[in-house]
């Protein structure tokens, strides 16, 4: 099935490139150049994936973020390029962040190497439920984690750092190998993309210890 992707991005050229070379790559592709309008029609496209402008006329891009961020993929596309910046869009469930200006090439592999995470989300493991100590449990073929009996909402990125390590338990990951293992090993993002995306894993589950930290080398589950 032909994925589906929203641009949302208010500079003329940059959409046009976008929506041409996404095109010409098979994708179907729908653009806009304001958040309200997108919006609304995002609830009838539901594209695959949004790549978002952070700076728009209308709605902050990390407002729009925060909105669908739980049932869409996105990549944000900003020229702030501040380690700030960077970690709020993280933190509010930006799959991706991607600076001006860009090499268009770039982009694609960075959407592509997306979507090849996703379908690794959905490989299904041999297990079924198992319990994890501290009020966890594991539902493995329907990849749900729950806590004292609630479901945890983990966003994609952070479900499937998750099950990768909870796939490789006991063994030690550098930061280098998870954004291999989860992102793809095409993936140009800032090694501290596992460091926050572990930090909200922790918080969720209430539990810091569910992953454990390995100083000067990087992070396991045991």
């Amino acid at each position: 099935m032909t994925k589906k992707i929203l641009v949302v991005e208010d500079e003329y050229s940059i959409n046009d490139i976008l929506t041409i070379t996404l095109i010409n790559e098979g994708y179907e592709v729908e653009s806009f150049f304001d958040g309200k309008t997108a919006l609304e029609r995002i609830k009838v496209f539901k594209p695959d994936l949004v790549l978002l402008d952070l700076m728009l006329p209308d709605i902050d891009g990390f407002e729009i973020c925060k909105q669908i961020s739980k049932d869409h993929l996105v990549i944000m596309i900003t020229a702030r390029d501040s380690i700030f910046d960077k970690i709020i869009g993280l933190e509010l469930g930006a799959d991706d962040y991607i600076i001006k200006p860009f090499e268009i090439k770039e982009v694609i592999a960075r959407v592509k190497a997306l979507f090849r995470s996703i379908e690794k989300e959905k490989q299904i493991l041999s297990e079924e439920f198992i319990e994890l100590g501290e009020g966890i449990e594991v539902d493995l073929l329907g990849e749900r984690v729950f806590k004292n009996g609630e479901d945890i909402q983990l966003k994609r990125q952070e479900s499937a750092l998750f099950f990768f390590l909870l796939k490789n338990r006991n063994r030690v990951f550098t930061r280098a190998e998870l954004l291999d293992g989860v992102w793809g090993y095409d993936y140009y993002g800032d090694s501290r993309t596992v460091d926050v995306h572990i930090r909200r894993i922790r918080a969720k589950l209430e539990t810091p210890t569910i992953i454990e930290t390995v100083f000067g080398k990087g992070y396991v589950m045991r």
